[in-house]
């Protein structure tokens, strides 16, 4: 076990939030869990002031080992007690005032609502935490110096030993149990009482949460739904990874930072779409449901009273990762509570025709972008035993438009569609993966006409001296524009402005050329040699807005 609970750590990247319960989760696999505590031991409940001798854990080492030590309780609420190790105290690393903001927050107040504190958040839309060892609803926060290895930090953990008796989790796991409902949480090097870091108490919470209602559930439907604790808290993870590689298996847990942004986006996109924004208790259904991973989704779904089921709402999530806005289709294809940067794209393609090989992860999507494209033809073919979803997306950003089409695929994962004319300056191809067992290859093309693509002699450079939006006047800079004295003269290179279909719409000058009275829209610049006016050098496109 301690090679492998090294090689886990090892693996895993710097990040803003590194949760340690999936460590304790995997100590405890492959051993039959005990049953749950019938016969409490009721407690006297702490006081402020008081110290009590806790088991604690050395996470410097792997597998971790624990030892006791001094707690002081710094202060109390009615669902928290705030326990601060002496050393932290002797460190000076909270004080009072971080004591009672840190009950502040948890009980009573939180960015996103004056009125609620975490145990609200976490028990209107997760559930409840268990309460059956000590009876003592309230938690304790277990503030300490975690400590690292080999790099790899801890910002807090829970774990499922300190719910059974002492005896009972020795005998079973090895370790000792605390016999309360606790979360351990590190104090350096940031302050424990700022947001970001009691919503990181908020996470640690709803794994506690999620065990109450099923012990054997999958990693990513607990991160997620702890993830999504840290967004209703008002202090989420910041978003970075995930999207630059969206093709991610969004069921498999590597604990990977993408991985803690994969499973927020999609459970923040569950609660905004299907959950509480909209007043349902999903969140809660899928949590409570005994059943694990997709079938948990699944029922937790039908347990609401909604048709959608996990396969739906995957490509719905990952058309939404892309498109990203809530005025459209009645805000099905965004978020309304996150800003969510611009995913990337696995193909760009602005030249034509397009012939090209991919692949994806079962359960993810990645985006194939066509640019620059008069009647668009695309077609699609994937593995044969694969089972794909495929999708077209057009933007119009100067219209404001949208165009979404679902791409019939038939037995051998073939299709085919056109899309005719230029009326969008971005089409995305879209395939998502259902097939449940890795990776699957997939062939697309594309063909379309318009403007020339290259001039004689090869390819047609980028211009980026242009601006990309004009509104009124284009400037060209010197050297550059069409001089019907000078043409072709040294220092006074032509240039044409072209719209979408390749026609001239107008003779371009160095300076300002007024471009008010044309239509918005997307166009391009073609601009000639110094030498030649019959030899084009570059190709610039422009969006002409009002």
């Amino acid at each position: 076990m301690t090679l492998l609970l090294t090689l886990v750590l090892v693996a895993q990247p710097a990040a803003p939030m590194s949760c340690g319960t999936p460590l304790f989760l995997r100590m405890a696999r492959g051993i039959d869990a005990p049953a749950r505590v019938t016969s409490p031991r009721p407690a006297e409940p702490p006081q402020r002031g008081d110290t009590l001798t806790l088991w604690i854990w050395n996470m410097s080492v792997m597998p971790p080992t624990q030892f006791q030590a001094e707690f002081v309780v710094f202060d109390h609420g009615p669902h928290c007690y705030v326990m601060v190790h002496d050393s932290v105290l002797a460190a000076g690393l909270v004080d009072s005032a971080d004591a009672a903001r840190i009950v502040e927050r948890f009980d009573h107040s939180s960015p996103r609502d004056s009125t609620k504190g975490v145990w609200d958040h976490n028990t209107e839309v997760l559930g409840m935490p268990p309460d059956e060892i000590d009876q003592d609803s309230a938690i304790y926060l277990i503030y300490y110096n975690i400590g690292t290895f080999m790099g790899s930090s801890f910002d807090g953990f829970w774990m499922a030993f300190d719910e059974y008796y002492d005896t009972t989790s020795m005998r079973l796991y090895g370790y000792h149990s605390n016999e309360i409902e606790c979360v351990y949480l590190d104090c350096h090097p940031n302050n424990p009482s700022s947001d970001y870091r009691v919503a990181i108490a908020a996470h640690e919470m709803g794994h506690m949460i999620s065990w109450n209602y099923d012990r054997a559930e999958s990693l990513w439907v607990q991160e997620g739904g702890c993830e999504l604790a840290m967004w209703l808290f008002g202090a989420p993870d910041p978003i970075s990874g995930f999207p630059g590689n969206p093709d991610n298996d969004l069921t498999r847990w590597d604990g990977n930072w993408s991985d803690y942004i994969k499973t927020y986006l999609f459970f923040l996109y569950l609660y905004e779409q299907y959950g509480g924004r909209v007043g349902t208790d999903l969140i809660r259904n899928i949590v409570a449901s005994p059943v694990v991973s997709i079938g948990g989704i699944d029922e937790g779904f039908a347990n609401t009273g909604l048709v959608e089921r996990f396969e739906d709402v995957l490509d719905q999530w990952v058309l939404a990762n892309r498109i990203n806005d809530t005025a459209f289709l009645g805000g099905r294809y965004g978020y309304f509570g996150e800003t969510v940067p611009r995913f990337s794209v696995q193909g760009y393609h602005y030249t034509y025709p397009v012939d090209r090989n991919g692949s994806l992860n079962r359960w993810a999507g990645e985006y194939l972008l066509f640019q620059e494209a008069t009647d668009l033809s695309l077609t699609f073919d994937g593995a044969d035993a694969a089972d794909f979803r495929l999708y077209v997306v057009g933007l119009d950003t100067v219209g404001h438009r949208l165009l979404l089409d679902s791409v019939p695929l038939d037995s051998v994962q073939y299709g085919e569609y056109s899309l005719p004319g230029h009326d969008y300056q971005s089409v995305y191809l879209v395939p998502v993966s259902h097939y449940p067992y890795g990776a699957q290859g997939y062939r697309y093309t594309a063909s379309a006409t318009g403007i020339e693509e290259k001039a004689e002699g090869g390819r047609m450079k980028a211009e980026a001296r242009l601006p990309s939006v004009v509104r009124g006047v284009l400037n060209l800079g010197a050297g550059l524009g069409h001089d019907p004295i000078s043409q072709g003269r040294n220092g006074s290179c032509p240039a044409l402005l072209l719209d979408a279909t390749g026609r001239e719409v107008m003779q371009l000058r160095p300076g300002a050329n007024d471009v008010s009275a044309i239509a918005p829209g997307v166009y391009f610049v073609k601009q000639y040699s110094a030498s030649s006016s019959q030899n084009p050098v570059a190709l610039s496109r422009v969006v002409i807005a009002r």
